[in-house]
């Protein structure tokens, strides 16, 4: 099958630069929500246990250097999955239409049927297919299926977002302790940090969502305050039995 047999109409650019655009904000919103909820936690705790500041420093780089590893690679390998599905369902697609030309036309009158169109419309498309195989597989992938080819994410592109956007998100917190002699004694510029930075992520993704920005804003920031709270009361639980 020709790499080119999947082109769109020109009209489809914008919608699939749309989606493609859907794609990256889900990247960078899921990345830097979790390097910014894990690391602000795991600050939590390390200060909370009495850690002094290289242990807390060494531990959350570590943390950070892991968290970019198997979130990207996850990123690569669900997408990977995902595509690799796509493009075997447009395999068999082709070769249904292929191989069973009548059965594929009854499955797309079926479906035009369900758009409430008229025999007569539904007849002049299904002629129309029938000279034009190419078209015929984009409309079955696309109405029966919901698949449009040019809409496929990178699985490349989506590894490396994700790693930018866990790194980013991991920064606020660390940030205070770099600079601070005791972690104690910062903690709160971490934890303003922190909500400043959940705040932020949480008024961008508004702009995207068309939701209320106030409200998508607290909602991450009330997540980044358990994650907090979870690894302060860890902390305090846990330094005590190694003490």
């Amino acid at each position: 099958m020709e790499s080119g047999a999947l082109l769109h109409p020109p009209e489809y650019a914008e919608k699939t630069r749309t989606g493609s655009a859907g794609a990256t904000l889900r990247q960078l919103v899921f990345g830097m929500n979790d390097g910014l909820v894990a690391t602000v936690g795991l600050v939590a705790g390390l200060i909370f246990a009495g850690s002094p500041k290289g242990i807390v420093l060494g531990g959350t780089l570590a943390a950070i250097i892991a968290a970019v590893s198997s979130m990207a690679l996850g990123s690569y390998l669900s997408t990977q999955a995902e595509v690799g599905y796509q493009e075997a369902q447009i395999r068999r697609e082709q070769r249904e239409i292929d191989e069973n030309p009548h059965e594929e036309l009854q499955e797309m009158r079926q479906i035009y049927h369900g758009y409430g169109m008229s025999e007569q419309e539904i007849e002049i498309f299904l002629t129309h297919f029938q000279r034009d195989k190419h078209l015929w597989l984009r409309m079955m992938l696309r109405d029966e299926l919901g698949i449009v080819p040019e809409s496929f994410e990178n699985p490349l592109k989506n590894a490396g977002l994700m790693a930018l956007a866990v790194v980013v998100g991991s920064l606020p917190p660390l940030i205070p302790i770099v600079f601070g002699r005791d972690p104690r004694h910062v903690f709160v510029w971490v934890l303003i940090l922190s909500a400043l930075t959940a705040l932020g992520l949480g008024a961008a993704t508004a702009r995207s969502t068309g939701r209320v920005w106030w409200r998508s804003a607290i909602s991450f920031l009330m997540v980044a305050s358990i994650a907090a709270a979870i690894g302060m009361g860890a902390g305090s639980l846990i330094a005590p039995l190694f003490a």
